[in-house]
């Protein structure tokens, strides 16, 4: 610490404040036109100026405060100087305040009256003219009034990692360009919409702000896309959302959104949205039917089916694009009204594997670090992930951790955009995760890079597993996995010498060959070398959805009740049965892979899915189809007509998020809240409330009132889950509030980093061997080639939201594409474009090629967010042995030219 003086206040700062942010503290209101607390100092404007006793004027934004300082915020020449500095930023700057969207919004405006400035002395102020080409789909660009800051180029670059935009030119002349001056779409932008948010003028703003100008409300949120869970905030204008923008006080975002977050909301008001309840006719087509009764169909079925059949009859799938309220008032309905545990959610077939693994080692199925962790890591081990296209936000800092000196080591068969940052990137061929994970153990163990003390004080069987190690050489992972065994060696040591070591992986992982014993594997690696409870490490697996996390962590899982309590536990089962008034069914449930076989044989004979579209996004479609077909009842909850709700006999009208208030819990166990910002559209209902109105038709009370209310179901979570007792839904109060569980009490103020210290929730953390087994299906004479799946920046999952949003004007975003490697289309005869047959054991489909070296030879990459396509019906019911989830990732396909 170090004290100075300023204005005449004596004030005490850390060593390397600068002094712009000592003046703040002391209350000052020094102008500034090109800072940004999301910014690293800059000192371009230099309308920061203060005076320093015995110095000359000094810009406060970038020069540090030093002991024994004087320093004088205020001064005739200091407003001298600034009066000037505004009058040149202004003598290039058109005067249309009035007729500018950016009017009393406008940062220059308000310096300029901050500092009393009034005319232009020059009579002919110079203007400059960008290229008329210079445009944006997502932003409305009036280049006329930049005013040369770059904090537009600077957030490109500090915060997105991009680097598309620059200053080019001098003087008057200066200008913003995008690449080589060649336009945004030509550079690759992002759309992440940053540059609109620091512009402190009109020169870069959404275009809603100019269109539709001032919101009747702001409303703070979370967001539903991905898992990084960025707290948003939404304006609304006649019931209509015209933007929506990042909230500066975002706790896992810290002001920042991706294209997604920001652009692709139009759905919520979508001409197809589903606003009536929809019956199924005997001529197989659907009528609108009243509420009362589409209610009364279903809880009259399902009182008759259960009633013949027993509870074992029915199952539900619920849904991680839907509230933790929702979710455990499904897994409530499906067990104290249907009298059954058979309750899933889609983590059944992306992070189940992650879940399980987790729990066994650890003691609980959630990451063990926070997003914060990658600023304070020294190596990043990443595997199965492309979190810049499928969590835009989390990969920009993942990048950002890279470009400021963090290693990275990188497992991967696609030469993604963090690929080609990493130190080491090893391309291995689609599921032989488990053979290269294993080779690293074994150099961690045979060269000794171990933390002897740590495993000793905080581990049980390690001596067990380190004797199974000894053939599992890289030499041996090289034959399985194509990589060089040198490579291999050199990611282990990278790892494992690292001070602080960090581990990320994502679907590549948990959808691609027994997903469970590679995070198993990577739990092994995070134990022997200490790089567990301590900030900067850990093992921690990045959630697809927005509450993927936070629907298996209320107990929509066939197996456990909310806070992953066996169902089967005495102490779960006795305080579920005193708050719920019934006794819980105790024999585990059916998962979804379980749901659809039962189906199949006859066993099943209902199904209420909400918010899923299992028709398009598991595997096997097929399989999945032929079994919704054979139910005797199918009730589908869901915005739109989906691939799934076309199968049902019953549609109910459910609710966006942008609808509803609940919370959410994103990829490291923050739990936020999510606030209506509109109405319900048409007679569309909440999930809570459907759910609600059922079980009461059939005798039942779900206990929150009617409608039911989000906060007493909160508190039915917390009393039900020790590790989230202190949550409620005062203390989720203000906007970007959060808690991270685990949250014990209500004083306790939640967990950034669990097992700290190796005080892990298992009492001590367990090694477990991990055996080398083949994918459900390899690649041979006949499909000779493999094929992985995932995702894509502009899409999300089947792209039921981003499909009726402004993305789909992207040339990326209008269709499916097979990626496939040159030396692949030269030895097929395919061309960039030309349309293509790819062709599986379950069937084929006819799509675009598009050549590419972001993919390994030998492999092909498609997304599975285009339902015209069905990707999904290439893939194998292939699954992981211990939690079925899917092998998404690993099917052998063959390429030919397609049928004219």
């Amino acid at each position: 610490m170090l004290k100075l003086t300023i204005d005449g206040i004596e004030v005490e700062v850390e060593e390397g404040t600068t002094l712009l942010a000592a003046t703040q503290k002391v209350g000052a209101d020094v102008p500034t036109l090109c800072d940004s607390k999301a910014l690293e100092p800059y000192g371009a404007c230099r309308m920061c100026l203060v005076e320093v006793e015995g110095q000359k004027p000094k810009a406060s934004c970038h020069t540090p405060a030093q002991a024994g300082m004087v320093v004088s915020t205020t001064s005739n020449r200091l407003e001298r100087i600034r009066r000037n500095i505004v009058e040149m930023v202004v003598s290039d700057h058109p005067l249309e305040c009035l007729g500018c969207a950016a009017n009393n919004r406008c940062e220059l405006q308000a310096v300029a009256a901050d500092v009393g400035f009034r005319k232009v002395r020059y009579e002919a102020p110079a203007q400059h003219h960008p290229a008329p080409d210079f445009s944006h789909p997502f932003l409305k660009l009036d280049m006329d009034k930049c005013i040369a800051c770059a904090r537009c180029v600077r957030v490109c670059d500090e915060v997105q990692g991009s680097f598309i935009l620059g200053m080019a030119g001098r003087g008057y002349d200066m200008k913003v360009i995008a690449g080589n001056d060649t336009g945004f779409e030509e550079a690759d932008c992002r759309s992440c919409g940053q540059c609109a948010v620091e512009c402190p003028v009109g020169a870069i703003m959404d275009r809603a702000v100019v269109s539709d100008g001032l919101p009747d409300r702001v409303v703070n949120t979370t967001c539903a896309y991905c898992g990084v869970g960025c707290s948003l905030n939404v304006h609304v204008k006649d019931d209509q959302v015209t933007m929506i923008e990042p909230s500066p006080q975002g706790s896992a975002n810290r002001g920042h959104a991706c294209v997604k977050g920001r652009f692709a909301h139009e759905y919520s008001r979508s001409g197809d949205r589903l606003t009536s309840p929809l019956m199924r006719t005997e001529d197989g087509t659907f009528r609108e039917a009243s509420w009362d009764e589409a209610l009364d169909f279903v809880a009259t079925r399902l009182t008759e089916i259960k009633a013949a059949h027993g509870p074992e009859a029915f199952a539900a799938i619920s849904s991680s694009r839907c509230t933790n309220e929702e979710n455990y008032l499904a897994q409530k309905f499906t067990r104290v009204v249907m009298g059954t545990n058979s309750i899933d959610n889609c983590s059944r077939v992306c992070h189940s594997p992650s879940a399980f693994g987790l729990g066994k080692s650890l003691g609980t199925g959630a990451g063990t670090n926070s997003f914060e962790d990658i600023e304070h890591t020294d190596c990043v081990l990443l595997v199965g992930a492309n979190p810049t296209e499928a969590h835009p936000v989390y990969g920009a800092r993942i990048k950002q951790a890279v470009l400021g000196g963090a290693k990275l080591v990188v497992l991967d068969p696609r030469r993604t955009e963090l690929a080609k940052l990493a130190d080491v990137h090893l391309a291995l061929n689609p599921g032989s995760n488990v053979a290269v994970v294993n080779a690293m153990q074994h150099v961690v163990l045979k060269e000794g890079l171990i933390d002897a003390s740590f495993i000793a004080a905080h581990t049980d069987g390690f001596e067990e597993y380190a004797k199974t190690f000894d053939d599992l050489t890289p030499e041996w992972a090289e034959t399985l996995s194509g990589v060089p065994a040198d490579q291999i060696r050199e990611a282990a040591r990278t790892y494992a010498t690292a001070g602080n070591a960090l581990i990320l992986w994502g679907l590549g992982v948990t959808e691609a060959g027994h997903g469970s014993n590679t995070v198993f594997g990577l739990i092994n690696l995070g134990l022997m070398t200490g790089n567990m409870g301590r900030l900067g490490t850990g093992t921690n697996p990045i959630r697809g959805q927005n509450n993927v996390q936070g629907a298996s962590d209320v107990g929509a899982l066939p197996n456990v009740f909310s806070d992953y309590r066996p169902v089967g536990d005495p102490v779960a089962r006795q305080e579920h049965r005193d708050i719920w008034g019934v006794e819980p069914p105790s024999d585990a449930g059916l998962t979804i892979p379980d749901m659809f076989d039962a189906a199949h044989s006859g066993r099943l004979k209902a199904m209420w899915i909400t918010a899923e579209d299992v028709a398009q996004s598991d595997p096997n479609t097929e399989h999945v189809v032929g079994a919704l077909e054979a139910l005797e009842l199918l009730v589908v909850q869901e915005i739109f007509l989906s691939e799934t709700a076309k199968l049902a006999h019953v549609v109910f009208p459910g609710a966006t998020f942008l609808e509803k208030d609940g919370t959410f819990v994103n990829s490291d166990r923050r739990i936020q809240r999510v606030r209506h910002a509109l109405p319900v559209l048409g007679a569309a209902r909440r999930d809570l409330d459907i759910y609600q109105l059922v079980a009461e038709r059939m005798g039942a009370d779900l206990g929150f009132g009617s409608p039911p209310d989000p906060a007493k179901v909160m508190d039915e979570i917390a009393a039900l889950s020790p590790l989230w007792r202190g949550v409620s839904y005062e203390r989720l109060q203000g906007d970007a509030a959060f808690l991270q569980w685990p949250c014990e009490s209500a004083d306790d103020p939640g967990t950034a980093i669990v097992h700290e210290g190796g005080a892990f929730l298992s009492g001590k953390a367990h090694f477990r061997a991990v055996p080398w087994q083949e994918p459900g299906e390899l690649p041979d004479d006949e499909f000779p080639m493999f094929l992985t799946t995932g995702r894509q920046l502009f899409h999300y999952n089947v792209g039921t939201q981003t499909r009726r949003s402004s993305l789909m004007q992207l040339d990326t975003a209008k269709s499916e594409r097979v990626r496939i490697h040159p030396k692949d289309a030269r030895r097929l005869s395919i061309h960039d474009g030309e349309t293509v047959r790819v062709v599986s054991r379950r069937g084929h489909i006819d799509v675009e090629a598009q050549v590419t070296r972001a993919t390994k030879p030998g492999t092909v990459f498609m997304t599975f967010h285009f339902p015209e396509t069905r990707t999904n019906l290439l893939l194998s019911s292939a699954a992981d042995e211990y939690t079925q989830c899917p092998e998404y990732k690993v099917s052998a396909v063959r390429l030919e030219k397609a049928a004219s």
